[in-house]
């Protein structure tokens, strides 16, 4: 992370033709500042040095704070090849700068530089116990960045992102949906997709179990979410176009035949639906 004083060609410009240069526009009166620097810094962390981070002090550096119109701050401006390639203003929370910055190196086609052996990927599936996984989705975006050639990689990926990020994880996809595995995932990421975006405030039990089911996936309880779908398909399977009896066969292709949950409760799923 580079310090306030700095050479602006050499520590921004010339940068950012190598990779990302994130400025956090802040300064030390700044309460809101205090709380989003220490975010963007742990965030750089986490990047594997894919891009970096350089705080600028609109007190001291004034001019260059005139250059880009600072009105308010924290105010932070992602720089990709001399240009501003996106900006936001304001106190974020983490979750919400990650997105921003995922959302901007897909579009981009930013590569994340970092050093991940093919090996480990069995590892980081060992280690997740729960489905969705949000710390796995973190991880294998990591992976994915240092191994885009790794198609389990990406389709695991995927199937763990679409909870939590719909359009991103389709957008992954895209390109190889051609490949019949992958244009089979697509279909059913984008009956998830479906699914997440309805609020079903409609008074009909379908909804009302489509809706806690949402709940519980978003919470990685898939039993509870499979129990609640078997129960919605029972009250109306007919619902929105037989969402919840789509929604439950996207879910199992997603476990497979040997996850426990699949072997629970597919056979119960089935004399619902037939």
């Amino acid at each position: 992370m580079s310090e306030t004083v700095f050479d602006f060609k050499r520590d921004v410009v010339d940068i950012s033709f190598e990779k990302p240069v994130l400025i956090d526009f802040w300064a030390s009166w700044c309460g809101p500042c205090k709380i989003l620097g220490p975010i963007l810094e742990a965030l750089e962390v986490e990047s594997n040095e894919s891009w970096n981070l350089v705080k600028i002090n609109t007190e001291e550096e004034q001019e260059i704070a005139a250059y880009f119109r600072i009105q308010s701050i924290p105010s932070c401006k992602l720089i990709y090849e001399g240009k501003i390639a996106g900006e936001f203003t304001g106190v974020q929370s983490k979750e919400f700068v990650r997105k921003w910055l995922d959302d901007l190196f897909i579009q981009l086609e930013i590569p994340q530089v970092v050093e991940v052996q093919v090996d480990d990927f069995d590892e980081l599936l060992a280690g997740s116990l729960v489905f969705p996984d949000p710390k796995l989705v973190e991880q294998l975006q990591l992976f994915c960045s240092g191994n885009p050639d790794h198609m389990e990689a990406i389709l695991t990926l995927a199937k763990h992102e679409v909870f939590f990020n719909s359009e991103i994880a389709i957008a992954r996809l895209m390109p190889f949906k051609e490949q019949k595995l992958v244009g089979e995932q697509l279909e059913d990421m984008q009956v998830i997709a479906e699914w997440l975006s309805q609020d079903f405030t409609e008074k009909e039990t379908a909804a009302k179990q489509l809706g806690v089911a949402k709940k519980h996936i978003l919470n990685s309880e898939i039993e509870k979410c499979i129990i609640c779908l078997i129960d919605a398909v029972h009250a109306n399977v007919k619902f929105k176009n037989e969402l919840a009896r789509k929604v439950g066969i996207a879910l199992f292709h997603f476990l497979g035949n040997q996850h426990t949950v699949t072997k629970d409760y597919r056979k119960l799923f089935d004399m619902a639906i037939y």
